[in-house]
């Protein structure tokens, strides 16, 4: 209840401070500030930079701006997931950990990046997207398929690159506060601008819920017997905690250069119900289990730009991350050993990026040469201390013929990783453009990814173990495909088609499966094929009218049994349409399907094919109230979200239950 009081008043705050700030033309000029008779003073602002380096062209990419979505009530992990090829496989309610799938991957097959450094965990290998608070956070580019050479170790599924919230020339605060179902509540606040040549940005977010959510169970069905039928249960001890905060600072050095230091903080406590596998009221959940979690992300950079000899473009960094995970479980009867653990990880690394530009053979050339080292350190109460040193050096090279109209993009990468040797990664795209409304592009590679702490040495925690005996996962990843984009055709505008196959052959993937109706651990589960298709389309019909639509065709297969690979789903379908001015007001309705999901490797254990609807509405009042209000902030939106509408029942890849109909109200101001 203090919690909740707080953000309130957190919340009023800010409005207050909204309503009485200082009269702002709509159209005033960022950089600049005028009075009557005074000359006029030029800022030029350059924020702080992070990931220099654009996507390759041949990459099958998907770029979103998180503002898109104002007045509405989407988490980072919602926000991916509606994107082609991508699955989030959640653990639960609103605020549980979260984590992504590209083409089938699974967690740790996937790098996750903020503002240019690693969020994947050496003690788990995922990233846990809950722990990112989307009004802390202004975007997101997505690599599908392997992304060896600018990314190494991990990037078997692809590769995430986030950005927080950039300073600018002149002073922005926002906040963002909703409410709704389970007893959850979040709030969150931002302010950016510069004081004298000093850039800076700042956030808080919070959260809380009950997560006290009601959900089905499935019915046990023994061949030739009337199945058992199990009645809903409550989820308990799912209570849940966030605090997160951010800081960015940045400045020029001399003419070229720019440095920059960014900060990223996520404390969170939570209850560990585990899975509900067993009988009694509770289903088998565990009441008592808890943990606690401390993440930092910190990171120095400093770019330059026209170096001469020493490169067109230049970025140096140094980072540091910490992780901290206390769980405590005093046992379920008087005969359940306890078990309580703390476990602390350190990373320390550096990055070396440089570049050139040059005419060569009719061409327009880019190289550009990486460099990367980290040292990840385990200490555990309960296990011996571990560490392990990685090193890496990559040569990427963009060759463009013909004005473009022809592109190849060869590149290759040396990973070192301790205990397991060296491994060289090469890489090949090849993009062509016939038409300037029509790319085609392909690509081949070969990734790697070295097994995380907690995959090989976790402690037993009754629901949960590690497996020493794990062997490094490789792969080859294949893709080919096209883009398409028109401006107009006739009464429709804004149209962009993407359409692609993809084929990757993995060697002893690793995959978290059930091994007992209450144990999961990971396992190699030997050599896997997958390969599907993507679909991709947007459209706009007058201002009025968005439709965006996409389908991910999957076929996951054990080269070993013949079965399908546990937790991917063999089709996925999400279809958005907003009808609305986008910076008004917006009424938006979606649709979600997702295919079956096997759980078991055996396929005894599956989650039905399910569709899921959601709808929102949302207006800013500053653009349509009155003037005296318009004049102070820029936006206001008010709006309300139901998501699964229908009251489906929903588990994911780990069978892990999730809520039903659910309903959330919310404001987000900035001025």
């Amino acid at each position: 209840m203090r919690v909740r009081k707080w953000l309130a008043g957190l919340a009023a705050g800010a409005i207050a401070i909204a309503g009485a700030g200082p009269a702002r033309p709509d159209d005033e000029s960022a950089g600049t500030s005028a009075r009557a008779g005074e000359p006029v003073e030029e800022i030029v602002v350059r924020g702080v930079r992070t990931e220099r380096l654009r996507t390759p062209p041949s990459a099958f990419a998907s770029t979103i701006d998180f503002d898109d979505y104002r007045g509405e009530h989407k988490t980072v992990a919602d926000l991916l997931g509606e994107q082609v090829g991508v699955q989030i496989r959640r653990f639960g309610g609103p605020g549980e950990p979260a984590e992504i799938s590209i083409r089938g991957s699974t967690g740790a097959q996937v790098v996750v990046k903020l503002d240019g450094v690693r969020m994947n965990s050496a003690l788990t290998g995922t990233t846990d997207l809950s722990e990112l608070c989307v009004g802390l956070v202004e975007g997101a580019d997505i690599t599908r398929g392997g992304d060896p050479v600018r990314s190494g170790d991990g990037s078997i599924g692809g590769s995430v690159s986030l950005r927080t919230r950039r300073p600018g020339a002149e002073p922005r605060n926002r906040v963002r506060v909703s409410g709704g179902a389970f007893g959850t509540w979040e709030v969150d606040a931002q302010r950016s601008g510069r004081a004298g040549p000093l850039e800076y940005g700042l956030g808080y977010c919070g959260f809380t819920t009950d997560g006290d959510y009601t959900f089905a169970r499935p019915d046990i069905v023994v061949p030739g017997q009337p199945p058992t039928v199990r009645p809903p249960i409550t989820r308990v001890n799912n209570h849940r905690v966030r605090h997160s905060a951010n800081l960015s600072l940045g400045g020029e050095i001399g003419d070229h250069g720019h440095l920059s230091l960014d900060d990223y903080l996520t404390y969170t406590s939570h209850g560990e119900p585990g899975l509900d596998s067993g009988d009694g009221a509770l289903g088998g959940q565990n009441p008592f289990a808890h943990s606690w979690s401390t993440h930092n992300l910190a990171r120095l950079a400093y770019t330059a730009d026209s170096l001469g000899a020493w490169g067109d473009s230049f970025e140096a960094s140094v980072h540091h991350r910490y992780q901290r995970l206390a769980f405590d479980d005093p046992g379920l009867t008087a005969v359940d050993a306890p078990v309580s653990t703390l476990t602390q990880v350190h990373t320390v690394g550096a990055d070396v990026t440089d570049a050139w530009s040059f005419d060569a053979l009719a061409a327009d050339h880019e190289l550009t040469l990486l460099g990367s080292t980290r040292r990840d350190v385990l200490h555990d109460d309960d296990r011996p201390d571990r560490a392990r040193s990685t090193a890496s050096a990559a040569a990427a090279l963009e060759a463009r013929w013909l004005d473009d109209r022809v592109a190849i993009v060869p590149g290759v990468r040396l990973e070192w990783v301790q205990g397991l040797g060296e491994s060289w990664l090469p890489a090949l795209g090849v993009v062509l453009t016939p038409l300037p409304w029509l790319r085609l592009q392909g690509n081949a590679q070969e990734t790697f990814r070295a097994p995380s702490f907690d995959e090989l040495y976790l402690p037993d925690k009754g629901f949960i173990r590690g497996n020493p005996g794990l062997r490094p996962e490789r792969a080859r990843n294949f893709d080919a495909g096209l883009v398409a984009t028109l401006a107009r055709l006739g009464p429709l505008s804004e149209l962009r088609f993407e359409g692609g196959v993809f084929q990757q052959d993995i060697d002893d993937s690793i995959v978290w499966i059930p091994i007992s109706p209450r144990t999961i651990q990971p396992s190699n589960t030997g050599p896997a094929r997958v390969r599907g298709y993507e679909l991709s389309l947007s459209l706009s019909l007058t201002r009025f009218v968005q439709l965006t639509a996409n389908h991910t065709g999957l076929e996951s297969q054990s080269r070993t049994t013949g079965r399908p690979l546990p937790g991917r789903t063999d089709n996925e379908t999400l279809v958005r349409l907003r009808v609305g001015e986008k910076r008004r007001w917006k009424l938006v309705g979606e649709l979600q399907r997702t295919g079956p999901i096997p759980v078991s490797p055996s396929g005894a254990i599956r989650l039905p094919s399910r569709i899921v609807w959601s709808a929102s509405a949302g207006v800013d009042l500053a653009q349509i109230g009155p003037e005296r209000l318009r004049a102070r902030v820029r936006e206001l939106w008010l709006y309300a979200t139901l998501t699964n509408i229908g009251d489906v029942a929903v588990r994911d890849a780990l069978f892990f239950p999730q809520p039903g109909r659910s309903g959330f109200l919310g404001f987000e101001v900035e001025w």
